[in-house]
């Protein structure tokens, strides 16, 4: 029987819409910048955070994920066909 809020609602597998994608530079020296992701579904936002020492990397993604993906599902997202 389901107890909390993520069992009674969480669809399973891949969910949600993109709904925001920030850049953050980390104030404090030595620690790596990072993505902080938003993922909305049935009007409940999910937020988490992916970072990499590969500062490249994670601007293109970061712009990638701004430009094309804001608004798309995470399966559509998955899909995206990319060159970095």
């Amino acid at each position: 029987m389901p107890h909390s809020f993520w069992d009674l609602y969480h669809p399973g597998g891949e969910w949600g819409d993109l709904y925001q994608v920030k850049y953050i530079e980390p104030e404090r020296k030595g620690e790596l910048p990072f993505l902080k992701i938003v993922v909305r579904w049935n009007d409940v936002d999910f937020k988490t955070t992916f970072s990499d020492d590969d500062t490249a990397f994670l601007k293109k993604l970061y712009e990638m994920l701004k430009t094309r993906g804001i608004g798309l599902s995470l399966a559509e997202i998955g899909d995206l066909k990319v060159d970095f």
